[in-house]
């Protein structure tokens, strides 16, 4: 696993697989040109993590290089983990015309999550999707909008995904309530299977009829109860 700049640029393409970036490289274009370059290159690479600040060239060179020279961006048939975190996506008007064949999508959140940042991700090949909160977050990250509207959000994102995880959120028990009725009555995500909600913020007052799956629910819940967990969250 590689991370840091001037040393994945030291190593050829083929000896990386998985590669795990977190600079803040805002005010470099010219190293965010060479890093969107590199990524389009590596003919291996399998785990790709950008939670790093990027100069707005990293982009425009992504978007060229997926779209205009696609024979030449060789990470789209090998990729098949990605993880983003939402101020990555802000600026990624499609993150996903560079990987075309990623199973599993998770996006880290620092303080609230959009649907309209989500929608910014179009992975069709995608069967997972986890969305929690930053590692390095100083609070749980919570949902800014209608948390019924997450189907339509992450249809846009995959209509094959058959599990969504929500991890570490400051969710609680109306809103994941809320959350696992849209998802079973919602027809946006045919192939989901399994719904789980990683310590949200529920515990035992959460209305246990909206968990039991009977033969009318093709969705299976899974809750673990608890507070969201964090090394640097606030005590």
């Amino acid at each position: 696993m590689y991370s840091n700049l001037d040393s994945i640029f030291m190593l050829p393409f083929y000896q990386i697989e998985i590669l795990h970036h977190n600079e803040n490289l805002s005010k470099r274009p010219s190293a965010s040109r060479d890093l969107a370059q590199f990524i389009c290159k590596m003919n291996h690479l399998k785990n790709l993590k950008l939670c790093g600040q990027y100069h707005g060239d990293f982009y425009s060179t992504a978007l060229s290089m997926a779209s205009t020279i696609k024979d030449d961006c060789n990470t789209s048939s090998t990729l098949t983990d990605l993880t983003v975190t939402n101020y990555t996506l802000k600026k990624w008007q499609d993150c996903g015309s560079m990987f075309d064949n990623v199973k599993r999508i998770t996006i880290q959140v620092w303080d609230t999550i959009r649907c309209d940042v989500i929608h910014r991700i179009h992975l069709p090949a995608a069967t997972e999707l986890t969305i929690q909160t930053y590692e390095h977050a100083w609070e749980p990250a919570s949902l800014h909008d209608d948390p019924t509207l997450l189907p339509n959000a992450l249809h846009k994102v995959s209509s094959q995904l058959v599990k969504v995880t929500f991890t570490d959120l400051n969710i609680g028990n109306d809103q994941t309530e809320r959350m696992i009725q849209a998802f079973r009555s919602s027809d946006d995500l045919k192939h989901l299977r399994t719904l789980r909600f990683i310590r949200c913020g529920t515990d035992e007052r959460l209305d246990r009829s909206s968990i039991d799956s009977g033969d009318e629910h093709k969705v299976k819940v899974e809750i673990e109860r608890g507070k969201p967990v964090g090394k640097n969250f606030r005590r």
